[in-house]
């Protein structure tokens, strides 16, 4: 549903900030419910997250993008697999973090990568996992 109200904010709407918004968050939450399927359960997560206050040990964006991480770590690949979902997981944080946080524009351009990255990492778990 994100990564859909996304690109009605980009194409409807030129709503070209809060769409990268949606394409994290879109992406995060495949990421969360894959992991789900796999073996770490919601709960097993924000436990997890829970018990490392204080300090923060655990992030509640970063631990799971991190268990991602292991999981295609072990995909047969000679690591190509975890190294393409880092890269493109790291732009598309560095792109919400613009859009959410920082008094800089967020043009079509951007918010279009940020829509293609969410969609190629949640491709990329697909095809993998």
């Amino acid at each position: 549903m994100n990564l859909d109200a996304a690109k009605i904010l980009i194409d409807d709407y030129n709503y070209f900030a809060p769409s990268v918004h949606c394409s994290y968050y879109g992406c995060f939450q495949f990421i969360k419910s894959k992991l789900n399927t796999i073996g770490h359960t919601y709960k097993e997560i924000d436990e997890a997250i829970a018990s490392s206050y204080p300090p923060l040990k655990l992030h509640a964006h970063t631990y799971p993008i991190k268990l991602m991480d292991n999981a295609l770590n072990k995909v047969n690949d000679n690591g190509f697999t975890a190294r393409e979902f880092r890269s493109k997981i790291k732009e598309l944080k560095a792109f919400r973090t613009i859009s959410d946080y920082h008094n800089e524009i967020v043009d079509s351009d951007k918010s279009k990568a940020a829509l293609k990255l969410s969609q190629d990492v949640i491709s990329l778990i697909k095809k993998k996992l």
